[in-house]
This record gives structure tokens, sequence and C-alpha cells, in this order.
């Protein structure tokens, strides 16, 4: 690195000295290549493995999972909803059974009126072509009639 120590030419040096900065990345480049291996941990992990037991009891009386379908071609609630209410003329698939949408609460409420709070699950198969408002008023109305039913969804196929 050169220095200009005076000249023909008084005036300002208007060029960089970049010394300093390299200087502070070189020490901060020391510093982190010493911490970083220092604060590196790892996890242990039990990775489950798989059993030769046979089924117990608990499981084979662990109920069923009930599907709520709902499809086009039997609901047809593909546009904007206009009217206030559950879709008009409008059938759902409950695990097989086809009926109409206005029975649906009364249905899923017999349907989980014996189970414990942790086997309330419905779960929701409803193709993508239907209206989103549609499809939440039907899952409203089969919630409405089981306090604690929670929702999960059937992705694929």
């Amino acid at each position: 690195m050169a220095m200009d120590v005076g000249g023909d030419e008084s005036g300002l040096n208007s060029e960089i000295n970049v010394t300093p900065l390299v200087d502070v990345v070189l020490v901060l480049l020391i510093i982190f290549m010493v911490i970083v291996p220092l604060t590196m941990r790892g996890f242990d992990m039990d990775i489950p493995r798989p059993s030769t037991a046979p089924a117990t009891v608990a499981d084979a009386e662990r109920p069923e999972q009930i599907v709520l379908g709902i499809d086009y071609t039997t609901c047809p609630a593909t546009k904007p909803m206009q009217q206030d209410g559950l879709p008009a003329g409008c059938q759902v698939d409950l695990n097989g059974r086809y009926l109409p949408v206005e029975d649906l609460a009364g249905q899923v409420a017999a349907t989980f009126e014996n189970r414990a709070d942790e086997d309330r699950v419905l779960f929701l198969r409803a193709q993508d072509r239907l209206n989103y408002e549609a499809v939440m008023r039907i899952v409203d109305s089969a919630k409405s009639g089981v306090d604690g039913l929670r929702i999960g969804m059937v992705t694929g196929g």
C-alpha cells in the first residue's frame, strides 16, 4: 500500500483508506471462526422403531374416523352464495351415506354423542371447485350440534 507524502500537487487526497476496514473484517472473521464451532450443539434423538407386538385391545376399540365429503356434483355450490343459510339442493357424504345438508347437524351430533373429547374429530374432504363460503357454512352447521368438535382436513385424491 502506498502513501502519498507530498509532491508537486497540494490539495486534498480523495482516495478511500481501506486498511482499517480490512483490519476490522479480518478480526471479525477470526472471531467468528473461533466462536462458531463452540456454539454448535447437537440434539440427541430417539427414533422410534417398528413394533412387532400385535395390536392391543385399545387400538381395536378406537372408533372409526368420520369423513364429511362435499362433492360439486351433489352439492352445486361452485358460485358465490347469493342467499343466507346453507346451499340449496346440496347433499353431502357422511361416511358413505348421502344426506341433505339440512340433516347434517343432527346426524353429526348423533354420531359423536358417545365419543370421548379426544375422539371428536370430523375429517373434511371437499373439492377445490367448491365455493369456500359454502363449504364453511356446511362445516359450521356440522359443528353446531357437537361441543369440542375438531375439524381435520383430507388432502389429495
